[in-house]
């Protein structure tokens, strides 16, 4: 067994994890969302799992405006955060990486639930918003880009990094020009979801299977980069064709 191999570790980390899971799934089971349509462009993360989620984190928005936290710490923190994962991705600790690209989704939440409780939304805290999201994603790519430089699972990192700036950037260019362009099955919170999830749950299956394998082996992440470099390039092109269909049905 490599010296690298912990399947003990592993094992303790999976069941406090499912746990975590069981009971998160109780909560998601008592959340009803009426009136609610889903098509083939909604995001995969759909409408019950993000108000059950907003309903987990409303205890914490109250906490945070009570303590006059500004909405703009949170949008830096969550760089500072990106920063990090990316840095420990850089260095190869993927379990990590994957909890911190998490959080950094969940003050990416944060700042903007606390913006609108505390009534202090803004056009200004929008831009800051979107230029910081660009720039924690950035950070979080390369990262993974630096741990998997030797690798072909590079290429489709690259597609994915990409793909996740044509997805925010056709969204604005369209808007821009007066068409509404939120539709697409890989947004910002998926993208957390699917770089975070996968990275996590890559070095536990490493490490659960590395006694059959010989070495912790992350074909998990590899499948995860894979995935969202297709969804992203999918939902970017989405976009496009929705806004230029929008745009040719307004000519005069």
């Amino acid at each position: 067994m490599s010296p690298a191999c912990r399947p003990g570790t592993a094992v303790a980390a999976t069941l406090v994890i499912a746990a975590t899971v069981w009971l998160s799934l109780r909560g998601l089971a008592r959340v009803v969302v009426p009136g609610v349509t889903r098509d083939a462009s909604a995001p995969l993360v759909g409408p019950r799992v993000r108000a059950w989620y907003r309903g987990v984190l409303e205890p914490l928005e109250d906490a945070l405006v009570g303590a006059r936290v500004h909405p703009d710490a949170l949008t830096w923190a969550q760089l500072a955060v990106s920063v990090l994962a990316g840095a420990v991705f850089w260095a190869g600790w993927l379990f990590v990486g994957g909890w911190l690209t998490i959080v950094a989704g969940t003050l990416d939440v944060l700042d903007g639930g606390v913006a609108r409780r505390a009534g202090v939304e803004s056009r200004r805290g929008a831009l800051v918003d979107s230029l910081v999201d660009r720039w924690a994603e950035f950070a979080t790519f390369l990262g993974l880009g630096a741990f998997y430089r030797d690798s072909w699972v590079l290429v489709p990192l690259i597609v994915a990094c990409f793909g996740s700036f044509m997805v925010s950037y056709t969204r604005a260019r369209a808007e821009g020009l007066g068409v509404e362009a939120q539709l697409g099955r890989v947004q910002r919170p998926e993208r957390y979801v699917i770089l975070g999830c996968g990275a996590w749950a890559s070095d536990l299956v490493a490490h659960l299977t590395c006694t059959l394998t010989g070495r912790p082996t992350q074909v998990v992440l590899a499948a995860a980069i894979v995935v969202l470099a297709a969804l992203s390039a999918w939902t970017a092109l989405e976009r496009a064709r929705h806004a230029a269909a929008a745009l040719r049905q307004s000519a005069p």
